[in-house]
């Protein structure tokens, strides 16, 4: 029995060798490969964002509408405090819609920023069990933050045409401040995002740059406020005032946005979004293990 046994098993194929797939991390930083990489997983960073959509308004009375309500709440209670009573100066607009140009833009920055840090913690499930680009999930947040912006943006032309401020020639450079946003945002996002998984005292120092930032922003006063010689700099290293101003030119006075300032800006953003990415791609190789 035994002989025929070792004669049957010595005619069975050797079992196949399962395939080993070895991921290992690189050096770290930015480099042609990470980006193409990133390229390549764009349908999962859709996917994300569409998630992170459906997650925030499920089971929502009013869904996408708290968009709308959270910056036009603000702007009244600003239009009451600071330009009825305190008289804060408007630029000659109604200060509902000045504030509201400030708040719809300033929102969406804080709101994607905010969402972005969390974004690597909230998923870390994910980050040990799934390999993708990790830089997907806190862009995903700061795209996700956009379907805000976008209804803001349309309470805003409503009240702009309310108070008799039409639709120009103008208005046609509304992209350039949403873009403006958004990159800022960006950088901002994956620079927090990593430093969170290492450092969870983000999580409660971000909230109140935020907070600083608002006032800090010319989100309830004018960008003429700040001193001539000071205010093209100022603008251009925080791009989320040449943002604002910017949007209010378009919308609220129907002028071009400032070549000089919106230019610089754009140029110092793409330096903060190339800083975020590095330092994000720099400590992504031990998410892992500290989230």
């Amino acid at each position: 029995m035994s002989t025929v046994g070792e004669a049957v098993g010595a005619r069975r194929p050797p079992a196949a060798a399962k395939p080993e797939i070895e991921v290992t991390g690189g050096p770290g930083g930015v480099s042609v490969a990470a980006l193409r990489e990133l390229w390549l997983y764009r349908e999962v960073l859709t996917a994300f964002v569409a998630r992170h959509v459906k997650v925030k308004y499920k089971q929502a009375a009013i869904g996408i509408g708290w968009a709308v309500v959270q910056p036009v709440i603000a702007s009244v209670l600003f239009a009451i405090f600071l330009g009825r009573l305190a008289g804060v100066e408007s630029e000659g607009a109604p200060y509902f819609l000045f504030a509201l140009a400030g708040m719809v833009a300033w929102a969406y920055f804080s709101g994607a920023a905010g969402q972005g840090m969390e974004s690597l913690v909230a998923d870390q499930v994910l980050l040990r069990k799934v390999y993708f680009p990790r830089e997907i999930l806190p862009l995903a947040s700061v795209s996700a933050a956009l379907v805000d912006l976008l209804p803001a943006l349309g309470v805003l032309a409503v009240a702009a045409c309310a108070y008799g401020h039409w639709p120009t020639l103008e208005w046609l450079a509304l992209p350039l401040p949403v873009l403006l946003l958004a990159l800022a945002a960006a950088g901002v996002a994956l620079a927090v995002s990593a430093a969170n998984v290492y450092y969870r005292d983000v999580r409660y120092a971000l909230p109140f740059v935020l907070q600083v930032g608002l006032f800090a922003s010319p989100v309830v006063y004018p960008l003429s406020a700040v001193p001539d010689g000071w205010r093209e700099a100022y603008a251009i290293v925080n791009p989320v005032a040449a943002a604002i101003d910017a949007l209010r030119r378009i919308v609220v006075h129907g002028e071009w946005p400032d070549l000089v300032i919106t230019a610089g800006a754009f140029a110092w953003t793409l330096v903060l979004v190339v800083g975020g990415y590095a330092f994000f791609k720099r400590l992504e190789r031990g998410f892992a293990d500290r989230v």
